[in-house]
């Protein structure tokens, strides 16, 4: 623990007050390129990023603790995913509607009402940097290879997002790294409920068309979350006949987040 806080301290602050010289000079073409990345991924990145979760050990375990209900079921589950999918596609204006990204109040406003939430649950702030780093990655592997210039533009706008989420992020991608290695190292175990949360996760992924394909989900996680999500996949994959249901179940109920691509364009500042 003591390795991961101070990687975490190494890392730039919360910004707690937003005015507008916070988005940047490059922001609109951040905005472009970062809208852009999430219409392309999908939904794989958000199914990976909560598989890698349930492979903490300390973090779900801590998680359920602190908020039973989320993941009580698979219903809870799908319905937390696509909130937290609502969330991310309004940060990123990738989303149905057009929202303009952090140039929106509104957005800037869920943003801390999600800070405040957590904040009151008693999560850490550096399982929080985690996760979003995780995602981050995920989205990346999907779209590789990024040129450099949308690789940079990319990291700065989802450094600045999680800042204002109120937990410490750099635009410093080997202090990233750094600092999910450790946690990674520090707290991959097995939990009670690792296999249930996985089998849940997985269904809602080929519900809304995301393969539950072992070697699919592997190659979106971390080095060593990848060998422990080998080593259960067989157990947790929905059989055949499952995986069919759930997409013609997901094809005729699942409410979908992510919208048509466009170009996102930044709100005028008020």
């Amino acid at each position: 623990m003591d390795e991961i806080r101070q990687r975490l301290c190494a890392l730039d602050p919360p910004i707690r007050e937003f005015v507008p010289a916070v988005l940047g000079d490059d922001f609109a073409a951040e905005l472009r390129t970062v809208s852009e990345l999430w219409f392309r991924c999908g939904y794989r990145p958000g199914v990976a990023s909560y598989l890698a979760f349930f492979l903490l050990r300390d973090f779900v375990v801590l998680h359920d603790e602190r908020r039973p209900a989320r993941f009580a079921s698979l219903r809870a589950m799908a319905a937390s995913f696509y909130r937290t999918d609502l969330f991310i596609r309004a940060v990123t204006d990738s989303g149905r509607e057009p929202s303009g990204g952090l140039s929106s109040p509104a957005v800037r406003a869920e943003l801390r009402r999600i800070a405040d939430l957590h904040t009151a649950a008693g999560i850490p702030d550096w399982m929080m940097t985690w996760f979003g780093w995780t995602l981050f990655e995920a989205v990346e592997t999907v779209c590789a290879p990024l040129p450099q210039e949308q690789a940079e533009r990319h990291l700065r706008y989802m450094t600045r997002t999680w800042r204002l989420l109120g937990v410490p992020f750099a635009a410093d991608r080997p202090r990233m790294i750094a600092f999910a290695r450790a946690v990674e190292r520090g707290h991959l175990g097995s939990a009670p409920q690792l296999e249930r949360h996985a089998r849940a996760i997985l269904r809602i992924g080929e519900m809304i068309g995301v393969s539950s394909r072992p070697d699919t989900i592997a190659a979106l996680l971390p080095g060593a979350l990848r060998t422990a999500f080998l080593a259960i996949a067989a157990r947790v994959r929905p059989g055949l006949l499952r995986r069919l249901f759930a997409r013609l179940l997901g094809a005729l109920l699942v409410p979908k987040a992510v919208g048509r691509p466009r170009v996102a364009v930044p709100l005028p500042a008020s």
